[in-house]
């Protein structure tokens, strides 16, 4: 039995022959539109038109704009459950757990302009949150969050609640994120770090150690003797 047509198979082949398949043109056109207008000055149409599709291909591939929106933060570059289960599996050591965890946050660098239009796009629904943010907190952000903050307590052998802990996450975590945030600046002033061959891999490596530092300047603060805090978990007066 024949499949039913697609609806970019009525595009004139010679215009779509070098092209990639619908599905993945739509994604990207949508990536870059939703990014620069954000989301509810995006139209189907516009998205459609870029793409080099027709309009009916988004209803086919995706169902509506909702869920292609949708679909751009869980397969543009990947979800992060895979990456979560792979950096806490049994028998890592701390070393390689987070070596994962920053190889599987960088890798999407090496996409380059991608990379950037994501960025935009996530500060576009942080701006003007759609139903979208809910789903990226939850998933994208608490998720590996919490995973982070077993890892660490258990490495150091405190509560996973232990505010400190969560500081220390955040401070892990905010290393891999401040060069994705800092693409534009980092490609102004040394851009060799992002495009030289082996650029990402040299960042997961550096980032690896700079991240066990600061678990160790932890560690040593936990040793030391006195309150590292005040009781209200601020830092106590001089």
């Amino acid at each position: 039995m024949a499949r039913a047509p697609s609806p970019d198979d009525t595009a004139p082949t010679d215009a779509t022959d070098a092209l990639p398949p619908a599905r993945e043109r739509l994604l990207r056109a949508a990536l870059r539109l939703f990014a620069e207008h954000g989301y509810a000055k995006t139209s189907i149409r516009a998205i459609a038109q870029a793409a080099q599709a027709n309009v009916a291909a988004v209803s086919y591939y995706f169902g509506d704009k909702a869920a292609l929106y949708a679909a751009l933060f869980s397969e543009s570059f990947g979800q992060m459950q895979p990456l979560i289960e792979a950096f806490t599996r049994e028998g890592l050591s701390l070393r390689e757990a987070l070596q994962v965890y920053f190889e599987g946050v960088l890798e999407p660098l090496q996409h380059g302009e991608m990379a950037r239009q994501y960025v935009r796009l996530h500060i576009r629904e942080a701006l003007e949150p759609t139903s979208q943010w809910e789903v990226e907190l939850e998933r994208d952000v608490r998720r590996p969050h919490e995973a982070l903050a077993r890892l660490l307590a258990a490495h150091l052998g405190a509560p996973v609640d232990d505010d400190d802990v969560h500081r220390l996450v955040f401070s892990i975590t905010g290393l891999a994120f401040q060069v994705w945030c800092q693409q534009e600046v980092v490609g102004a002033l040394r851009p060799q770090l992002l495009t030289a061959p082996g650029a990402v891999p040299a960042w997961t490596a550096r980032l690896t150690e700079y991240a066990l530092a600061l678990v160790a300047a932890e560690a040593a603060l936990r040793r030391a003797p006195g309150p590292l805090s005040g009781a209200d978990g601020a830092a106590p007066a001089p």
